[in-house]
């Protein structure tokens, strides 16, 4: 009989950590056990996978943790986090995260994603895969579309922008159109609001929630006159 798979459980929430711990301690496949971060490569043996949240899976995926880490050299890593934002979720993957599951989801799946990866495999949870699929569906936007976007979420008017990246008025607008096409939005504000939902804008650039309430997106003309 193969022995059982070691699984390191990190999360900072402390009930879901006991949560973690008690589900995938009912199968035998799984040696679980919790510890404090900080005490993490005082014992050698090697791990399969470390489950944390997002802050927690990024910094174990680098290569200087698994450095400085003996026991985490080979270790797969799995996010469990309520950060569903696309862009956050495409640079967990790009910086070595192998598994990804929001909070909320069904025991089973915390199961399959752990199994997958004590095997050497990827998960994605559904809902998380069905977010990248509807993300790789879409025209994604330019640098400086972007960079126009952001500032559109920091409540800059046409004005504004074209100063700050030294570009015409009318190409402000152009660029706009050209945004509220691939988001789908009918307005600036709606524009803003998607950005900020799909992680497309930093989260310093949030503009107020009250101002993505529907009267105000309604009000909006599709591209503002500076």
């Amino acid at each position: 009989m193969p022995c059982p798979s070691r699984i390191l459980t990190l999360h900072p929430d402390p009930l879901v950590n006991a949560g973690i711990v008690s589900s995938l301690r009912q199968h035998a496949a799984f040696d679980v056990f919790a510890e404090d971060p900080d005490a993490v490569g005082l014992d050698e043996r090697p791990i399969a996978v470390v489950i944390g949240d997002y802050q927690q899976a990024m910094r174990i995926a680098a290569p200087a943790a698994r450095a400085a880490r003996r026991s985490l050299a080979t270790a797969r890593v799995l996010v469990l986090t309520s950060n569903d934002r696309e862009t956050d979720i495409r640079r967990a993957i790009e910086a070595g995260v192998h598994g990804y599951l929001l909070l909320g989801g069904p025991l089973s799946e915390l199961v399959e994603a752990v199994t997958a990866l004590a095997h050497g495999g990827r998960y994605l949870g559904r809902s998380v895969a069905q977010r990248m699929a509807d993300s790789l569906s879409r025209t994604s936007l330019t640098s400086r579309e972007v960079e126009v976007l952001e500032l559109v979420a920091a409540g800059e008017c046409n004005k504004a922008i074209a100063r700050r990246l030294h570009i015409e008025v009318g190409t402000v607008k152009s660029h706009m159109n050209a945004i509220l096409g691939k988001l789908d939005a009918t307005s600036r504000t709606q524009a803003a609001a998607i950005a900020v939902t799909r992680g497309l804008v930093e989260e310093r650039m949030r503009i107020p929630a009250n101002a993505f309430s529907p009267r105000v997106s309604r009000a909006e003309p599709m591209t503002q006159a500076a």
